[in-house]
């Protein structure tokens, strides 16, 4: 009877290793299905871009600052006093009119430090503007989110736009646009490359508006530089145009402006300086992580399919990946369970063997 009973605990004991290794299995085989995505930084922002992706159908970018829609993550403060005392310093409030405070902000940023060094920045939004202006450091996003955090600290209804070469990856570039209250009208602002648009001159053009006279060729199509004493984005005018048209195919925006929301998020600061890819994640689960909305068109209908059949793979990953590692941990507390209960088994039949 003893014998048999100790059989059956072994069995078990087989039955639940194998149900452990099993769990183990598909654990893995969930995370490496991802593989392909985890060899750049391209293809994490892909991933990025997938989870982020908004539900919201249409293509209305057109809106205003009168009339944004619900789901836009919209700055609401409380603002950072660094910030605010960026746009005391700069003297914005005493300015005529945002263009002059957009052009105000951008000499600030690109003419504080006499090199610009570039490259992607790990730092907070008090950090990067410090870098910013001190070494030039600082990528297009980099300078984009410092771009906006002044303006919303100066009252400035403010947007930003990204387009991509690689099916809404990693390459690719963002830029912000500012709601000119005087005029009524978004004007976009190329921070990073140092350039705004016009067809007509002293009337910088907004993104929809830049984009429609890119696709329709426009003769009248001029680039000007935000700041005359820095260097512009390409040294040769033409290679401006071709990487803009290159992205034509690829636009969306980011659904939200809430820059000073996501810097304070407990999540994103606890990686902060350590990891963009760890400290965007924190983001997107503390849930500050501004979503994204494609520029659905004719000619992107594949990319914008591929990158919605990732945002499904991802979250078919996360289930089974999550009930994976459930079943595993039942699985090893049973085995431990059994071992445990295994020993007075064996320790009675070695006592039942010596009295014989």
């Amino acid at each position: 009877m003893l014998v048999a009973s100790f059989n059956s605990k072994v069995s078990a004991l087989l039955w639940w290793r194998r149900g452990l290794w099993l769990s183990v299995m598909v654990l893995a085989v969930a995370v490496l299905s991802l593989a392909p995505y985890l060899t750049s930084s391209t293809e994490l922002v892909r991933m990025r871009n997938a989870l982020l992706l908004t539900h919201e159908n249409g293509n209305d970018f057109d809106w205003t600052p009168a009339s944004v829609p619900p789901s836009y993550m919209l700055e609401r403060g409380p603002i950072d006093p660094f910030f605010l005392d960026v746009a005391n310093r700069l003297g914005l409030a005493a300015m005529p009119d945002d263009w002059t405070r957009a052009l105000a902000i951008s000499s600030h940023l690109l003419g504080s430090s006499q090199v610009l060094e570039g490259g992607a920045l790990k730092l907070d939004l008090r950090g990067t503007y410090q870098r910013i202006v001190t070494t030039g450091g600082g990528y297009c996003g980099n300078f984009v989110d410092v771009f906006m955090a002044i303006a919303v600290a100066a009252g400035i209804p403010v947007r930003s736009w990204a387009f991509s070469f690689d099916g809404f990856g990693g390459h690719g570039h963002v830029w912000p646009e500012i709601w000119n209250r005087q005029l009524g009208r978004w004007q976009l602002v190329d921070i990073f490359n140092n350039y705004y648009f016009f067809e007509t001159p002293g009337v910088p053009l907004s993104a929809l508006e830049f984009r429609r006279a890119l696709l329709g060729n426009s003769t009248q199509l001029k680039l000007a530089t935000l700041y005359a004493g820095a260097r512009a984005g390409m040294p040769i005018e033409e290679k401006a145009w071709d990487y803009y048209r290159r992205g034509l195919r690829e636009w969306y925006m980011w659904w939200g402006n809430s820059v000073f929301a996501y810097d304070r998020a407990i999540l994103v600061r606890s990686f902060s300086g350590i990891s963009s890819s760890l400290e965007q994640l924190g983001g997107i689960v503390q849930g500050v992580f501004p979503p994204v909305k494609l520029m659905a068109t004719e000619v992107n209908h594949d990319q914008v399919n591929a990158l919605r059949r990732l945002r499904l793979q991802l979250f078919v990953v996360a289930w089974v990946a999550s009930l994976a590692a459930l079943a595993a941990l039942f699985c090893w507390v049973a085995v431990v369970g059994l071992r445990r209960r295994q020993n007075p088994v064996l320790y009675s039949l070695s006592a039942a063997h010596d009295d014989q």
